[in-house]
């Protein structure tokens, strides 16, 4: 099952903001019927059209982004700000991102047309990790960095376990590798605050099995089936009841 406007939007024919305009006003139909937002599909067996016009399904596509600091990790934005859209080539047009990266943040973000594949990864049932090489400031004291991997308040809840490494230290900064199994809004930020210390600097390296690698900043490229493999196996493993 997939939600209306992701499908909509994974056929490339319109953004998913604009298939939720289209869809509030009576343009899109499910088997015969007009859409509304919230509802879900079958891809292979309801009939979408637009327009009056059938929308098929994309092949599944899958790549690794990563993703330059100062761009927005939407398709559009109303500010007129730089975004992810204008970094996928025609060829993949359909294709959405699976979670958020922070605008001043760099790094691996995938991107797919699958909408059950997007919504494990970024669903927290599911506690996929996430690796992300991070920069604080002042240099970070042994005890800061225990309190964060321990769990902080954030939102009026503990936050979960984390694993907090110290990679090196440098006269007022220290650079560290954290791996979190949830992705609250600006949570390393705000974990950093919670003990004293400030960001300067993240770079997301990995999700799950996927890694960054030597891609450059702005590269898209496809996944493997073999990381395509490795990241089902994960998400059955980490898989909560």
């Amino acid at each position: 099952m997939e939600r209306i406007n992701r499908f909509v939007a994974s056929t490339g024919a319109i953004s998913r903001r604009k298939a939720d305009e289209m869809i509030a006003a009576g343009r899109v139909s499910i088997n015969g019927r007009p859409a509304v937002l919230g509802d879900t599909v079958e891809p292979d067996r309801d009939r979408v059209e637009l327009d009056g016009r059938p929308l098929k399904s994309q092949n599944k596509i899958y790549l690794a982004l990563n993703k330059p600091k100062y761009v927005m990790t939407t398709m559009s934005d109303p500010e007129g700000r730089k975004c992810v859209s204008g970094l996928i080539p025609e060829r993949y047009r359909g294709v959405f991102p699976v979670g958020r990266l922070d605008f001043d943040a760099s790094g691996l973000l995938l991107l797919t047309n699958d909408g059950d594949l997007a919504n494990e990864i970024h669903h927290p049932r599911y506690g996929l990790p996430k690796v992300y090489k991070v920069e604080v400031t002042p240099r970070a004291t042994r005890e800061a960095l225990e309190q964060m991997a321990a769990g902080v308040m954030l939102d009026g809840r503990l936050t979960r376990s984390a694993r907090v490494e110290r990679l090196r230290d440098y006269d007022e900064t220290s650079q560290l590798k954290i791996t979190l199994r949830q992705g609250l809004k600006n949570q390393l930020k705000r974990m950093a605050e919670a003990v004293g210390l400030k960001v300067t600097s993240i770079k997301r390296i990995s999700v799950g099995p996927v890694e960054l690698g030597q891609t450059q900043a702005g590269d898209i490229r496809e996944l493997s089936a073999a990381e395509l493999s490795a990241l089902h196996k994960m998400l059955e493993r980490h898989k909560k009841p």
